[in-house]
């Protein structure tokens, strides 16, 4: 993507969560299909597609793995020749491009690029198994020190921080209660690993108020909407994956 100076910096980059995901067998061992939105050249498809158990020897995992893209022929057609777990997907993954429902959609560095995000995370949703997990990685601006931090890119039409993405996961039928978010200090990325449940979209005009009455948010963001009627970013918690606690400074 645009991003990154080339594929392998992009998939350097996504590796830090990919070796996270790596150590979690349990979960890894529930996932027999997996959807990578906006796959570029395909590394990281790749990767999912040769994955291997930790076992002693390892065990080929053979996920099957949907590589979606308006552009496939950036993939190196050697990757597609040797790994026969991974089919091209040409299209707009705003639209249901993956013919099946699938355990993970997997979304580094695309999702700033949908045109309409709230489609774009319902029609993502549409196309999950219940329980099936989204996780994306998307570019925000940061401040240091009254420096802007931002990753240069062309096309992207939407801003996002911690909350308003939180806001379009949960009117979408993702699950922000039990979720996983976090924003590495000093860097403009932001991400997200969320599962998708078995409830409707929601309205594009209900409230936080509305999301607390129902349960659909934390308790940190409960107790903001509580104090102030609204939450407030330096004021939420939330987890990451490997289970730390997470509190925005600003």
């Amino acid at each position: 993507m645009a991003q990154f100076k080339n594929s392998h910096d992009s998939h350097s980059h996504s590796l830090e969560i990919l070796n996270l995901i790596y150590g979690y067998d349990s979960f890894l061992d529930n996932l027999s299909s997996i959807a990578d939105m906006g796959c570029g050249d395909g590394l990281d498809a790749e990767w999912w597609a040769t994955l291997q158990t930790q076992d002693d020897p390892p065990e080929p995992r053979n996920y099957k793995v949907y590589a979606v893209d308006k552009d496939i022929n950036r993939i190196d057609p050697s990757t597609l020749k040797f790994n026969k777990n991974i089919t091209p997907m040409q299209g707009d993954f705003e639209t249901r491009v993956v013919p099946v429902l699938v355990d993970l959609i997997w979304a580094h560095d695309s999702f700033q690029y949908a045109t309409d995000p709230i489609k774009c995370l319902t029609t993502w949703k549409s196309g999950l198994n219940t329980n099936g997990m989204l996780m994306l990685a998307i570019p925000q601006t940061t401040y240091l020190n009254k420096i802007s931090l931002v990753v240069e890119n062309d096309n992207q039409l939407h801003n996002y921080n911690l909350l308003n993405l939180m806001y379009m996961l949960a009117i979408t039928g993702f699950d922000v209660h039990d979720a996983y978010f976090y924003r590495k200090e000093n860097t403009p990325w932001l991400y997200a690993a969320v599962y998708a449940t078995d409830r409707a979209p929601l309205p594009t005009t209900t409230t936080w108020i509305e999301l607390a009455n129902l349960n659909l948010v934390n308790e940190s963001v409960r107790e903001s909407i509580n104090r102030y009627n609204f939450p407030k970013l330096n004021e939420l918690v939330v987890t990451w994956l490997d289970k730390s606690f997470y509190q925005p400074k600003s």
